[in-house]
């Protein structure tokens, strides 16, 4: 079983259970609510140098992801059917930078953390429970 470093806030938490993942996603859940903007954490595979880039972003009841890197070159984000604006993209918080995902990207909370779970449970691989897009530039 692997352990993840989940960037959000001074230090990373590291995150060795399922029960870990869902204790961490809900309380960024809470900060996103509470703050009212969304909000995206960063995931890296613990003692892998060739790990992925994992995004997991939170907005209330909506949420984003990115993966680069194994077998999935370039940027890939998750490709949902909400469409809340009209905007190309929307703004997520990293650590008081702005995180671009597309607005297409927000998918349910609820498909945020199933594929949370699911890139613990794979080892680091990308979620196959939810649909992807390739960052064309």
């Amino acid at each position: 079983m692997i352990s993840v470093k989940a960037y959000y806030g001074r230090e990373p938490q590291i995150l060795r259970t399922h029960d870990d993942v869902v204790s961490f996603l809900e309380s960024v859940r809470v900060d996103s609510e509470s703050l009212g903007y969304p909000i995206m954490t960063l995931w890296y595979v613990n003692g892998d140098e060739h790990t992925p880039e994992f995004g997991v972003g939170v907005n209330s009841d909506l949420g984003a992801l990115s993966y680069s890197g194994r077998l999935y070159p370039g940027i890939w984000f998750s490709s949902g059917d909400v469409d809340v604006r009209g905007d190309d993209v929307l703004s997520y918080d990293y650590q008081g930078s702005e995180m671009p995902v597309p607005v297409r990207g927000e998918i349910p909370y609820a498909d945020v953390l199933d594929a949370a779970v699911e890139f613990f449970r794979l080892d680091g691989d990308r979620p196959m429970s939810v649909r992807w897009q390739k960052l064309v530039r």
